[in-house]
């Protein structure tokens, strides 16, 4: 008569299938800690998610999609126009609290610039054209090219998943870096002389 095994030996799972449960769990946090830690990415949050990040890295060094757009003056606006140029293309909204706070640093920048210096394109993704224009007369926001994205098509070509979110994209019309959260005068600047050194 043979004995049956102890009733822990029946209930532990075997080493194959730890290993098995283990190793994917290890490729996940592996892939997030990569996304949070590359250098490129200013502010990145951990809780960014990994189909949004997989596609803004895929932007990164690469040239950036172009789009048209109507401007808030009524224009159209194609982003390969600006070639030559660096452009800071900046998502916002006027409920988006941190957008409050960098716009008025985005006005006093464009003010600053020649008329082939860096420009900023704040494109904005919910509001209509009358909110943004009462909001930036009650707020003393002039001269700054705003873009409509009513459509969000070119919010989901550059894998936007907070706002604000801003790209900076080099003369040559390379995608170089995507910075999360409020820029601020100081970011400008830096971003600047170091994508435009003679500027």
């Amino acid at each position: 008569m043979t004995e049956s095994p102890p009733k822990s030996a029946r209930h532990r799972p075997s080493a194959a299938l730890v290993l098995f449960l283990v190793f994917p769990l290890l490729g996940i946090a592996a892939a997030i800690i990569m996304a949070v830690n590359d250098p490129r990415i200013t502010n990145a949050p951990p809780a960014t998610p990994l189909a949004v990040t997989a596609a803004f890295k895929q932007l990164i060094d690469q040239p950036a999609p172009n789009f048209e757009l109507a401007s808030l003056d009524g224009k159209t606006v194609r982003l390969s126009s600006y070639r030559g140029r660096l452009v800071f293309l900046n998502f916002w909204a006027t409920w988006c609290e941190p957008c409050q706070r960098e716009l008025p640093a985005f006005a006093q920048f464009m003010a600053e610039q020649g008329g082939n210096g860096p420009v900023i394109l704040a494109v904005n993704i919910s509001d209509s054209p009358n909110q943004i224009s009462a909001y930036y007369q009650e707020h003393g926001i002039s001269d700054l090219p705003t873009l409509l994205d009513f459509e969000l098509a070119v919010y989901e070509a550059y894998a936007i998943g907070q706002l604000p979110t801003t790209f900076v994209i080099d003369s040559g019309g390379v995608v170089r870096f995507r910075h999360i959260g409020e820029m601020t005068s100081t970011d400008l600047q830096a971003y600047t002389e170091g994508l435009n050194p003679a500027s």
